[in-house]
């Protein structure tokens, strides 16, 4: 095993006696000439490199010691190795400046902290970025304003380590409980995260090593990766997805970005673009999908992750947002977050203030659109206000062969190719053709929209989260239009017993409240 300490004392004693070598080169250079001095000199070269190489490895070796492959990590996306540069005191100042740089924007506006902390790498030298990528990657990884390949590379580290404590938190699981089913969620993770260190094949056939500009694997998880050149790219898309995404599940998202990238004519990455994956807050599932206050928390994430994104000059920057995402969004966007352009997706609601695309307050020229498909009851419901995609100021945006919740990124399908006409600007957006409103598509539409407002309206705010997760399967059965009042009204009652949650309405409430949800979509009479 090689110690770091030991290639430093080296190191050390290689410097001191080329020191003492470079007074014999002198003398011998008086008393006999340059040209004789020569071998002298190579040797003094000799010195000096492998004093500085050992210093590089004991610096990589020192990382390495916490886990993953750091020299691999920095090789990967082309940062420098040469960190024996870099001297034990420049480190501590180093460490020093960058805490001292982030505390100073803790309570500034994200554009302003992430000015600073962008000024701050610009001052550092190749190898002092590459050292704080593998010395503090849980801090440099997540950090807004850094620069894109430092994160990667610190990110790619902890990963790596990531993987490694994951796989022996298993291994225990399987060994002393291998029914639990903590471990097929913790198969997963494990899957995912070792996929993230294998290269992704571009569309035209290259391996080029999967770039994360954030990595949490705490709780769910919090992912954000690059898929494309963003240094060079013109046209860039972030994906802000919604409820029940998370780590373990992940390919979904990364499965979307890819045919997102695609150019349907070539097959291979559409040109001088670039497509994030945003899953950069804690996405809420079925039960607390009904709150904003994970969108409220997840917001101020989304404004800094824009102000920190480094991109090419001139690059047009859209937001594709999806179910509860396009409520932090929202919020996101009347936080100030600027992009060129916006689209929502199965949409919720905006939250209940915003009416029309100027409650957004959004930057002159934002072009905002949205999209509904058919069958998607997440939009049906309109758990937080109007869906935008009935909004004054929004462009409705056909969606082709889509239906339900999770369509929108169908290959080969004009939801699809409406979204990379956005993304690069080329072309014309196919608008939607028909009646807007939400019971003229989809049969029982209105009835769940009643029907979820009348019962959250009964329930205490800290409940209305468990009623969503008891109601979802009914709320599916409700879309498919085969129930009428007696059979809703048995299934109402029952699910709200089972829930515990049968206490806050009295028989002839639930009967009132199926009869009205059914009179809104027209089906009194079945």
């Amino acid at each position: 095993m090689v110690d770091a300490d030991d290639l430093e004392r080296l190191a050390k004693l290689l410097t001191d006696k080329r020191q003492l070598a470079e007074q014999y080169y002198a003398r011998a250079c008086r008393l006999v000439g340059q040209a004789q001095a020569t071998p002298l000199a190579a040797m003094l070269r000799w010195a000096g490199d492998t004093a500085t190489e050992l210093g590089n490895r004991a610096a990589i070796v020192r990382a390495a010691e916490k886990g993953g492959d750091p020299f691999g990590a920095l090789s990967a996306f082309g940062l420098s190795t040469a960190l024996g540069t870099v001297s034990g005191e420049d480190r501590t100042r180093l460490t020093k400046d960058l805490k001292s740089v982030i505390a100073r924007g803790a309570t500034a506006r994200p554009e302003q902290r992430t000015a600073a902390i962008r000024k701050f790498f610009e001052k550092l030298t190749a190898a002092e970025r590459a050292l704080l990528a593998i010395e503090q990657p849980d801090v440099v990884g997540r950090l807004d304003g850094a620069p894109a390949t430092v994160r990667y590379a610190a990110n790619r580290l902890l990963i790596e380590r990531a993987v490694a404590h994951e796989q022996k938190d298993l291994a225990a699981l399987k060994a002393t409980d291998p029914k639990n089913p903590q471990a097929t969620l913790l198969e997963d993770r494990v899957a995912r995260m070792t996929e993230f260190l294998r290269p992704r094949v571009t569309g035209d056939g290259r391996s080029v090593p999967r770039q994360f500009l954030l990595f949490d694997p705490a709780g769910d998880g919090r992912v954000a990766e690059v898929f494309g050149n963003l240094a060079t790219a013109k046209h860039v898309a972030v994906m802000v997805p919604g409820i029940t995404n998370r780590l373990d599940n992940y390919n979904d998202i990364a499965r979307d970005a890819t045919l997102l990238m695609i150019d349907p004519e070539t097959k291979k990455d559409l040109p001088e673009s670039a497509v994030i994956t945003w899953l950069g807050y804690d996405t809420p599932e079925f039960g607390d999908s009904v709150l904003p206050a994970k969108a409220e928390a997840g917001a101020p994430a989304l404004h800094s992750f824009r102000a920190g994104l480094e991109t090419a000059k001139g690059a047009k920057v859209a937001l594709f947002a999806h179910s509860y995402g396009t409520l932090l969004s929202s919020k996101a966007l009347q936080e100030g977050t600027p992009f060129d352009s916006v689209v929502f997706m199965g949409s919720p609601g905006l939250g209940p203030t915003i009416k029309s695309a100027a409650d957004l307050k959004l930057g002159p020229g934002t072009q905002v659109f949205a999209m509904r498909a058919p069958g998607d009851w997440v939009s049906y419901t309109e758990a937080h206000g109007r869906d935008p995609a009935e909004m004054a100021g929004i462009r409705r945006l056909a969606t082709g062969r889509s239906s339900g919740h999770s369509e929108y990124y169908m290959q080969k399908n004009t939801g699809l190719n409406n979204l990379q006409t956005i993304l690069t600007g080329d072309g014309c957006v196919q608008t939607f053709i028909g009646s807007p409103k939400l019971d003229d598509e989809q049969f029982g539409a209105a009835n769940v929209r009643v029907l979820v407002k009348e019962l959250q309206s009964r329930v205490p705010q800290w409940k209305v989260g468990e009623l969503a997760t008891a109601f979802e399967p009914i709320i599916t059965e409700v879309m498919s239009g085969g129930t009428d009042i007696p059979t809703l009204t048995a299934l109402t009652t029952k699910t709200l017993a089972d829930s515990g949650l049968g206490g806050y309405f009295a028989p002839q409430d639930v009967a009132q409240i199926v009869g009205r949800s059914l009179t809104e979509a027209g089906l009194d009479q079945r």
